[in-house]
């Protein structure tokens, strides 16, 4: 094996950029490690137990504000988000309801308190009521359940009292309103 002597000039050439490119890729690494992917998506990804990410919160307040609207108008006091699993979303939102499979997908949880109604109201059933609506109660609390995926609501619940498992205890709370 024959030895060749590298001048100066030359190792300069040929070492100094593989220690750029080793160090930039070490700096990719280490900026990819925490929650939010170096991808060509726009929003970072959503972990149950992190914040909302900043991206996702017009979405999840447009969500919110339709959802007010088509439940009788009413202008919240103040809404939530919580990044949790759809199970325990569920919990939250919709107490007692079975969990379709897939009870592990990442959901935003949003709340609302405000003043919301019922528009398919039940109606009261006899001879003397001629088709009359009942008096619905006050319902002042609305969860939504929203995939972090699709941004698409896949449940929700209205309810006169507060959630039966508080959203805070899901993860850290965002306001999109207060």
């Amino acid at each position: 094996m024959r030895r060749v002597a590298i001048g100066r000039p030359t190792w300069g050439i040929v070492t100094l950029p593989c220690v750029v490119a080793v160090l930039a890729g070490l700096l990719i690494v280490a900026c990819g490690s925490g929650s939010v992917r170096l991808t060509s998506e726009r929003t970072p990804v959503a972990v149950p137990g992190s914040p909302v990410p900043a991206s996702a919160i017009p979405r999840l307040r447009a969500i919110a504000d339709r959802a007010a609207k088509e439940n009788g108008g009413a202008v919240p006091s103040w809404i939530s988000a919580v990044v949790t699993t759809q199970e325990e979303a569920l919990t939250s939102a919709t107490p007692g309801a079975v969990v379709p499979a897939g009870g592990k997908t990442v959901v935003y949880l949003v709340t609302m308190k405000g003043h919301f109604k019922f528009e398919g109201g039940p109606k009261v059933l006899g001879p003397q009521a001629r088709g009359h609506r009942t008096h619905a109660p006050a319902l002042n609390y609305q969860s939504l359940v929203v995939s972090a995926k699709t941004m698409r609501v896949t449940a929700g619940g209205l309810s006169p009292k507060p959630p039966p498992v508080a959203p805070s205890s899901l993860g850290p709370v965002t306001w999109l309103k207060r």
